[in-house]
């Protein structure tokens, strides 16, 4: 099994200790502190463009189990589960982007090796083993432990690194590490899927930096690493041959879930975020709001969209009000950025219609150059 593995981190969503959801995460260093990155979706249970609840109980999680390796030097390595809170009282306890909308559908969950966390688990024969550890205690062993970030085992030159995320084209070969559908063994190892990139990894998607790829990808992979892996330390870029005297890894993104699935055609097509939000979401250090604030107020909302209005020509009203032309999408886009993306896309485009309909407030005067405002 490649060492790399070492850094996927198996994630139990709970509720207290109910399971609501299963999925996948990455180990992760920056700045001496470690993160946990995984999918938005994963720790707030909603779905990260419709804001619907993930959980057909509606339920959300309020902590996570992480299974971390950890790693005894000259000894071996195990994984220990261990339940980290996704919120106190007045904050959540993951970052998010700091660009809202739209949203990035990753987060860090910062968390301190050094520190007793709960520890989770059952013993041989079935009973609940309570209690605290500590992931990087020496014991009475006094052997040193440690835990295994992706960048343990990336390309260690970074400029190799960053020619072949500037130059990489579509049909290169990614690996997905993951645990679809919870699969995993007594050891708590991932499976590998392979995917293919199928758009520009530069250009991104939409406008946004993430790219999709070809992948037999399921359920349980959201919020794993997506990887070029070289067993023979291989890293081919712009027709050179870089060689490594060990496996190298090049962290892509993180895979966050398919899209256009329907109930009749699946195009196994993924989502992924590009690598380079994952620092961004670590150095804007912007805390995701409570679970019952994530989504936005009736009377916030008519706010954003009146606010929204307001910025609007009589005229250009009158182009928000005919459904033959696209000015009523520029209101829905403003709302959106407005508000974060705490609501739904079509909550907040019915809304602006609405008032749209009988707006009778202030209002900027036309102009010459635009025929909507």
């Amino acid at each position: 099994m490649a060492a790399v593995s070492n850094s996927v981190v198996h994630l139990t969503m709970r509720f207290g200790s109910t399971v609501l959801s299963f999925g996948t995460g990455v180990l992760y260093e920056r700045g001496g502190q470690h993160f946990i990155i995984t999918a938005w979706h994963n720790v707030t249970g909603l779905h990260s463009e419709t804001l619907k609840h993930l959980n057909k109980n509606l339920g959300v999680p309020d902590n996570v189990v992480a299974n971390i390796v950890v790693n005894w030097r000259g000894v071996g390595s195990r994984r220990i589960p261990i339940a980290l809170p996704l919120a106190d009282e007045e904050k959540t306890l993951f970052c998010i982007h700091p660009q809202n909308w739209p949203r990035v559908d990753v987060v860090a969950i910062p968390f301190d090796p050094m520190a007793d966390h709960p520890l989770v688990g059952a013993t041989s024969n079935g009973e609940m083993i309570s209690g605290c550890i500590c992931l990087l205690d020496m014991g009475s062993t006094g052997v040193p432990a440690e835990i295994c970030p992706v960048q343990k085992y990336l390309v260690p030159n970074k400029d190799v690194a960053q020619r072949w995320l500037d130059t990489v084209e579509v049909t290169e070969e990614l690996f997905i590490p993951g645990y679809p559908h919870n699969v995993q063994d007594y050891c708590a190892q991932p499976v590998w899927k392979r995917a293919t990139i199928a758009s520009s990894v530069q250009d991104g998607w939409n406008g946004e930096p993430k790219f999709l790829v070809d992948s037999a990808s399921q359920s349980g992979m959201s919020g794993s690493p997506v990887l070029y892996y070289s067993p023979n330390g291989v890293v081919r870029t712009m027709g050179i041959t870089n060689q490594f005297s060990q496996d190298v890894a090049i962290l892509a993104g993180i895979y966050v879930g398919r899209v256009g699935v329907k109930e009749d055609a699946d195009p196994q097509i993924g989502t992924v975020w590009n690598q380079s939000v994952i620092n961004e979401i670590i150095d804007g250090k912007c805390y995701e709001r409570l679970p019952a604030e994530i989504e936005v107020s009736p009377r916030e909302l008519e706010a954003a969209v009146r606010e929204a209005l307001s910025s609007w020509s009589r005229e250009g009203l009158e182009n928000v009000r005919n459904p033959q032309l696209p000015s009523r999408y520029y209101v829905q886009g403003q709302v959106m950025k407005q508000i974060g993306g705490r609501a739904s896309p079509q909550r907040v485009l019915d809304a602006a219609l609405e008032m749209a309909n009988s707006y009778d407030g202030p209002s900027s005067p036309a102009k010459a150059s635009s025929s909507d405002r």
